[in-house]
């Protein structure tokens, strides 16, 4: 009798140390036109959500990718999806930055947050991928462009306009291309851009290894790996 108590107990105190362990209070970070502010969320919940986004990821990148092969064929359909899905924010409606997969169900965002949905995308299709603002040389100009790795070159990606770069062979573009002139604009938008990209691209970031950032913790191991390396103070 003594030993079915001792169970009973121990059952009990381990669910209510589950319960009090799932309640505790997190943060979570929103912006509003860019003004930001902290939410307290349960970690059940956060943990909730983000499996529930993981896992919408997983089954959006398949619906997109299809039977396409290769990386380059990969990346084309997610960057059309994304141009074609994440419009302009409508006039009169607020900048929301929260998490990736928000941006995806509201179905538009800002110049600079188009390029994060499609680096994400990338990542869940298996293609490195990460963002970063390039400037013009006097540093007055500022555009967001996505790097998408497609075989053993990095390539830009401009989501919102709706543009990416060939060499003058036909190939997709690489960084020394870029950087050279030699490129040729590819606008599946057709619409005018009312700047030159020559401004930017001749002052592209030297790519190297980009480590963990906003795209790639997305799925739970790159998460699992960003908190360790946060624990330890290795960030």
């Amino acid at each position: 009798m003594n030993k079915i108590l001792v169970r009973v107990v121990s059952i009990i105190l381990i669910f209510a140390g589950m319960l009090i362990l799932a309640n505790i209070q997190l943060t979570t970070r929103e912006g509003i036109n860019y003004q930001w502010q902290e939410i307290k969320i349960p970690l059940y919940l956060k943990v909730l959500n983000f499996f529930d986004r993981h896992f919408n990821y997983k089954q959006l990148v398949k619906r997109i990718i299809k039977d396409t092969q290769g990386e380059e064929e990969r990346a084309l359909e997610i960057f059309k999806w994304t141009h074609s899905n994440i419009r302009s924010v409508p006039e009169g409606l607020p900048v929301i930055d929260d998490h990736v997969w928000n941006i995806i169900v509201r179905g538009y965002g800002a110049a600079d947050q188009s390029p994060y949905v499609f680096v994400t995308l990338c990542n869940y299709a298996r293609i490195k991928a990460f963002c970063s603002k390039v400037q013009t040389k006097d540093g007055k100009g500022e555009i967001m462009l996505s790097f998408a790795k497609v075989g053993q070159n990095w390539a830009a990606f401009d989501p919102h306009r709706g543009i990416y770069f060939t060499n003058k062979t036909g190939n997709l573009a690489n960084m020394e291309d870029l950087k050279t002139d030699n490129w040729i604009i590819k606008n599946i938008s057709n619409c005018d851009l009312g700047f030159d990209y020559r401004q930017y691209l001749e002052h592209l970031p030297e790519v190297k290894d980009i480590g963990l950032n906003r795209a790639n913790i997305q799925s739970p191991l790159g998460r699992l790996v960003y908190e360790i390396k946060k624990i330890l103070n290795l960030l």
